[in-house]
């Protein structure tokens, strides 16, 4: 036995059902059409009955039946473990126990059906069954209120929902991603994304007292020149040709930001994982060892590098940058529902496949982020994605002038990016 279910659903059931569809097809990527959605039963009795480990293009599994109604929730996801991909997505649903009240006065009334068997558990003894298997959260869903859908009111109640996470102990139901904890991860290789402009006194130094003998896996360098006035492009080339024993490709950018620039060098990349490098260096190279133990342990699937969680070196971070960081790491954490310490750190690691789907969301949103780092963390929070801060050390820049000029503009910019994404998120209720 699988499920305690009928044939037969309720009035109710289906309504919610309707709704979890809507909310999945509603906030759907162009990218994200490899996902199954199992509606009942059968459906879920022939998935499992199949082996889909080697079809690596299945990227989600959304359950639509309550794991309340299971007859054994850790089989079945030890079941799922078993057959699937180490990159799959599970996404599951269950039913507050604060609602078990109305459940048994609507069970009275006869509006809804398969009540007694069910198993209503609070959010600590899912925690439980997950401890119990290879899967852990990577996202929570926490603003879907109501079971139906009722005109202007849902829309209403769950606007409130978003706006005031603490009314989630109140929700209907709770709406969870899940990923796998333990995978098989083979030798990765990595791209090293370089995005420069005008940085032709630090080239030199990036290849020669950085990467060789420094770092512990396989890689490759990927330097974009961003429309650069200075020599950085024949420094680049020359470095390039005096160290043949470095896989080094180099690439020209739109000259249109740093976001731009690190898209062209992503799609110029072949590594299983990319790893983005600010070319002043105030990231040394040698802690990239540090992102690439965390990937290769699966301790997430988007690791981000914080500058703010250590003693900040003298000289290296501007007062009103500092605080700036600050301010916008508290905005972007409420927003995406993840904390991040430091949104603002150019230092970040992830599956290049994810890359496109990031790219998916800045076109579906509409999203003009100069510097590319909000877009992405909003983006892999969209997706479902566990994003984990790295700490790192944050040295002053030796050589050249920071980018970050013309800091208000730069604020307005972040702060459109924020509201935009805010409106989305929280307004129209849509992260999921």
């Amino acid at each position: 036995m699988i499920l305690f279910e009928n044939e037969k659903k309720s009035f109710f059931r289906k309504k919610w059902e309707d709704v979890l569809i809507d909310h999945i097809d509603t906030n759907q990527l162009k990218s994200d059409e490899k996902k199954i959605i199992l509606k009942n039963k059968v459906e879920i009795e022939n998935f499992l009955k199949e082996d889909w480990k080697l079809r690596e293009n299945l990227e989600k599994i959304v359950i639509i039946p309550p794991l309340n109604n299971f007859y054994d929730v850790i089989k079945l996801m030890k079941k799922i473990d078993e057959i699937t991909n180490d990159n799959i997505i599970l996404v599951v649903n269950f039913f507050s126990k604060s609602w078990l009240p109305i459940f048994k006065v609507f069970s009275r009334l006869d509006f809804i059906k398969n009540y007694k068997d069910s198993l209503f558990f609070s959010e600590n003894i899912f925690r439980i069954f997950l401890e119990a298997s290879n899967f852990e959260v990577s996202k929570k869903i926490k603003n879907i209120s109501m079971p139906i859908k009722i005109p202007i009111l849902s829309n209403l109640i769950n606007i409130l929902f978003s706006l005031l996470p603490f009314l989630s102990l109140f929700s209907f139901s709770k709406i969870y991603y899940l990923r796998k904890k333990k995978v098989n991860k083979k030798d990765l290789l990595i791209s090293i994304i370089i995005p420069c402009k005008n940085e032709e006194g630090n080239i030199k130094n990036i290849i020669k007292d950085n990467f060789k003998n420094k770092l512990s896996f396989n890689y490759e360098v990927i330097f974009i020149d961003d429309d650069s006035t200075d020599k950085t492009l024949l420094i680049m080339q020359e470095e390039k040709n005096n160290n043949s024993d470095i896989q080094i490709k180099i690439v020209n950018g739109l000259g249109k930001g740093k976001s731009r620039a690190v898209d062209v060098g992503v799609r110029n990349s072949n590594g299983d994982y990319c790893m983005i490098l600010d070319a002043d260096i105030t990231v040394k190279v040698e802690d990239l060892d540090l992102f690439y133990n965390a990937i290769k342990n699966n301790n997430a699937d988007l690791i981000n590098g914080s500058r703010l969680i250590y003693k900040v070196e003298k000289k290296s971070m501007r007062t009103l940058n500092y605080f700036g960081n600050i301010f916008f790491s508290i905005i972007v954490s409420y927003i995406s529902e993840k904390y991040v310490s430091d949104v603002l750190c150019g230092t970040k690691c992830f599956k290049r496949k994810s890359w496109y789907k990031y790219e998916d969301f800045r076109n579906k949103y509409q999203l003009n982020d100069i510097w590319g780092d909000f877009n992405i963390i909003f983006a892999s929070s969209f997706i479902g994605e566990k994003i984990i801060d790295l700490p790192v050390r944050y040295y002053e820049r030796v050589q050249g002038e920071s980018k970050m000029g013309k800091r208000f503009l730069n604020f307005l910019n972040m702060m459109k990016v924020c509201l935009q994404v805010f409106k989305c998120f929280k307004l129209k209720n849509k992260l999921i």
